[in-house]
């Protein structure tokens, strides 16, 4: 892939983090996520196309992982604790995307298979 479109790729992702992260800030709990679940859920389905594709695979693997939750949500309504992994999704994102090597994305997805067993990812 070309340089430039590496660079234009990187600042897309870097809007969608932020603005994710803008939505996440303005809800308080999960029926706020409820509320802008297909908001996010478009947001997260950008990253988890994009991301990867520029090598950011640890990145775009949260997104899906998060995009999943979120469709559940759409189709279903209020899932309990989908606000927190939320919010825990869009931190380990941000941080694996500013380039941590230390994040453990076997961690995350264990705590969200245990949180969200009936889920398939």
């Amino acid at each position: 892939m070309s340089d430039n479109f590496l660079k234009i790729a990187r600042k897309e992702i870097q809007d969608e983090l932020d603005l994710l992260q803008k939505i996440i800030a303005n809800c308080k709990n999960d029926s706020d996520v409820s509320n802008n679940a297909k908001e996010i859920e478009r947001h997260l389905h950008k990253i988890k196309g994009l991301a990867p594709m520029m090598g950011q695979v640890g990145v775009g693997e949260v997104a899906r992982v998060s995009d999943v939750i979120l469709k559940h949500v759409i189709s279903n309504g209020i899932l309990h604790g989908t606000y927190q992994a939320l919010v825990q999704s869009n931190m380990l994102m941000r941080e694996l995307f500013g380039g941590s090597t230390k994040k453990d994305l076997t961690e995350f997805k264990n705590k969200i298979r245990q949180k969200f067993p009936s889920l398939r990812y």
